[in-house]
Parts: structure tokens; sequence; C-alpha cells
């Protein structure tokens, strides 16, 4: 006799079906917070390697934006043009390359990662030395694989300070090594070759010692090599799930957008504080120009000796470096403990408000002891004072825009640096009308009310900033 259907279901259970067991996961991340192979977790003295690594290669990029500026006069005697081709030729086009360069090396790094991107760029800039116009285009910012490997705050702001530090120290050193070149038995032509020399050896080294840093570029080789291991071809890891990026798709999301534009045109935090940067940018290579009239022209130097003047701004830079450093070690760490995972933006201002007053002091400074009747001592420190000032106002306004913008912050320095190259670019065109027409001290006492106009800025930015950034809709923090 065959079972009814009744009895087929009573011998069925009397409980619903539970749920599905938990799929595996297949993205591959790190194995732990203690995972060797995570930048942030390897030792202190390899960090310290990497950051010198990669602090060399931008100073010698900085050096070459530069050290042409000693050769204007044969350049002028040899091709027979005057000193504002001259420079156009050499520094401002150097310096519009930093226009498009940092536009699109930094987005190659945030895809294909940090090491080849920057390789990448310095060999190319080694290449171009001899079209001058390609240099700046092909340097590529290489900041970013600092912040891979420092994982705190006050460690990824130091190694900050460092890096930033080449952009002042570089420019300054170049018109040293031209000068010195220049008036040689080589001549001119020899500031290239050694610095494409310079370049290629330190390129060399790069190729050997530089790792990889960026950890979505790590995990996504980690994955391949462990579907290989395992025979398991669904590992994968997160930046592997969004797919092949195509050239038109890489232009789309990654180069210039209407954001840098929204971000300058509408956000005062980001128009006033670029504004502030772009001028201490403008001011260094306007100096570059400014030095020789007062130390060779009017004090009669020889150009090596008055290229000798330029380590006052050295030495300020270092001051201005070690001043940041011991700041961000001291008051800032403990500002950083007292509220943990808390970031205050306008905890960044305190340095940049002591710059802006040494900043006008130094440069009225400068502009009266210039008259050769006055020994030679009591102008030579002015410069110092200046270089310090404008340091901490450029590094202090660096950071305060990344706290603020946040989730924007490669947008916002993007934007930044399109600014402020450009006003690096125009600032030497002017230089040499701009002091014989107004005589050195007056050009410089100009110089001296631009920067007392701007010093309220980070006042502004300290007592009202948080209220400013409540306002924006493009602040990404506003506690």
């Amino acid at each position: 006799m065959s079972e009814t259907p009744t009895e087929k279901v009573d011998a069925m259970p009397d409980t619903e079906p539970g749920p599905d067991p938990p799929q595996p996961t297949w993205v591959v991340d790190w194995d732990g917070p203690d995972d060797q192979e995570n930048p942030n977790n390897w030792s202190p003295r390899y960090k310290l390697f990497i950051s010198l690594v990669l602090v060399v290669l931008p100073l010698i990029v900085n050096i070459g934006s530069s050290i042409m500026s000693g050769s204007l006069t044969s350049l002028e005697k040899e091709f027979h043009i005057g000193s504002e081709v001259a420079i156009l030729t050499t520094t401002t086009m150097f310096l519009m390359g930093f226009v498009t360069g940092p536009l699109i090396f930094g987005p190659l790094s945030e895809k294909y990662g940090r090491r080849w991107p920057i390789l990448t760029g310095v060999i190319l800039f080694s290449t171009f030395c001899i079209p001058r116009r390609l240099w700046g285009v092909v340097n590529g910012g290489d900041g970013g694989a600092l912040t891979d490997v420092w994982n705190t705050v006050v460690g990824r702001g130091i190694s900050l300070d460092c890096f930033v530090a080449t952009a002042f120290v570089g420019p300054v050193i170049g018109p040293i090594v031209g000068d010195f070149i220049t008036e040689s038995h080589l001549g001119w032509r020899w500031t290239m070759w050694i610095t494409m020399i310079a370049a290629y050896s330190f390129s060399i080294i790069a190729c050997v010692v530089l790792p990889e840093t960026y950890a979505p570029t790590l995990l996504t080789a980690k994955a391949a090599r462990l579907r290989i291991q395992t025979k398991n071809w669904a590992l994968h890891s997160k930046m592997e799930e969004e797919g092949e990026t195509t050239f038109k798709s890489f232009a789309q999301i990654y180069l210039p957008t209407r954001l840098h534009a929204a971000l300058l045109a509408t956000e005062p935090i980001m128009i006033l504080v670029t504004l502030y940067m772009s001028f201490l940018y403008g001011l260094l290579f306007l100096f570059f120009e400014g030095f020789p009239i007062s130390f060779v022209e009017q004090r009669g130097w020889k150009p090596q000796i008055g290229s000798l003047s330029f380590l006052s701004l050295f030495v300020g830079i270092l001051l201005g470096l070690t001043g940041m450093v011991t700041w961000s070690m001291t008051t800032f760490a403990r500002q950083v403990n007292s509220t943990p995972g808390k970031v205050v933006p306008e905890r960044r201002l305190p340095p940049m408000m002591v710059g802006a007053v040494g900043l006008p002091i130094g440069l009225f400074w400068f502009a009266w002891t210039s008259n050769p009747s006055i020994h030679w001592g009591a102008e030579i420190i002015a410069p110092g004072l200046v270089s310090a000032s404008m340091f901490a106002i450029f590094i202090s306004g660096l950071k305060y825009i990344v706290d603020v913008y946040l989730i924007y912050a490669n947008s916002a320095i993007s934007a930044n640096t399109v600014v402020r190259s450009c006003f690096g670019a125009g600032f030497p065109l002017f230089a040499n009308a701009m002091y014989h027409r107004l005589g050195f001290p007056w050009a410089t006492t100009l110089l001296a009310f631009l920067a007392v106009a701007m010093a309220p800025v980070p006042v502004i930015f300290y007592l009202f900033g948080q209220k400013i950034r409540m306002w924006s809709r493009m602040t990404a923090n506003k506690t």
C-alpha cells in the first residue's frame, strides 16, 4: 500500500528552514593590525630611510627650478635677448610645468601606486633636462608616499614638514650652484648637465631601494600572489572591484574638474589661504632676481659671492623647519592627545600667525638695510627672518587646507598648486622692472605692505574658522 500525501507531509520536519550559511569573504586584507606587509608597521629605521629617499628626489627637481637663475646674464649675451625673455625661457616655463605635473602624476599614484609614478616622473625629469619646458610637467607629487608609512597625526605632520621644506630649500640652493658652475670654465650649459647626472643617479638608486607604499596597490599584489598559491581565483582586493580604468574614465574622475573651480570660487578659506600661500611662493622666486640687484649691482660683489647671500634664506628655512617640528612634537601633540579622534583644523594656525607677524618685519628690515652705506651684515640677517616666516605660514596653511576639506583634500591641494605655481612663474617677470624703477628699498617696502595686508588671514580663521566651516557646502570637517 503506497504512502498517502498526508503521510508524506507528516514525515517532513515541522520547523522552518534556517538561514543560508555565511558566504566566505574573498576580499584580501591585512593579516591583522600587526601585519608586517602593512607600511604602517615597518620599522622606524626603515621608515626614515624611505622618507630620506622621498625627500631627496623632489629636492633635485626643486634645485632645477632655479639653477639657471644665475645664468641669465650669459643667456642674454649669447642669444641677444632681454632679461624678461631669459626669465621666461628658464624659471617661468619650468614653474608653469608645475601646474600640470602634479595634476597628472598625483592621481596616477592613487590608481597605480606610488612607486611607478614617482620613478617615471623622476626619470622623465632627468631625460627632459635639455628641453627645459618639460621639466616641471613630469614632476609628480610623491608626498603621498610619506603619509602611507607614517600612521600618526604627528608623524605625518613632521614628514610633511620635511617634504615641503624641499620646495623652499631646493630653489634657494639652485642659484648658488648655478652661479658657481656658470662662472667656472664649465659654462652655463653644465647647470643642466649636472642636474641631469644627479637626477639619473638618484633615479637608479630609487629604482633599487624604493618600495611600493600605497596600501591598495600592495593588497592587489597580495591578492594576485594568493590566487596563484591557493588556486582560489575568487580572491581579490577592493581596488580590483573597481574594474579596469580606461583613459576616458581616468580623465573624467581624476583630472581637473569643476570641483577645483568651485573650491577656488566659493570657499573663503580656500580663496584666502591659497592667495596667501601663492604670494609667498611668488615672493620666493622674486628674490632670485632681487638678491643679485641688491648684493651684486648695488654692493659690487662678484656673482659667486653674491649668490652666497641665499644662504641666509637657507638658514631661515632650517630654523622654520626646526620650529615647526618642535611645535608639532610638543604643543600640537598634547592637543591631539587631549581629543583623540577629533581633528580641529584651527589648531594648525598658531605658527601661521607667528609667521604672519615676522614676514613684514623681515621685509621692512631687508628694504631699509639694503643701502650700500650700511654694513652688509645688517641686511643679510633679514632674509633669514623672512624665509623662516614664509615656511611657517606655508606649511601651516597647507595642513589647514587638508584638515578642513578632508575628502576633498586632493582637489584642494591640486587647485592650490595650480594658483601658486602661476604666481611663482609670473613674479620673476616683473622683478627687474619693479626693483629698478622703484628702487630696491621701496620695491621691497611694497612687498612688506602686501604682507601686512595678508597678516590678518590666519587670525580671522583662528577666531571664526569653525563658523565659516559650518556655512560651507564643501567643507567635510565641520567639528
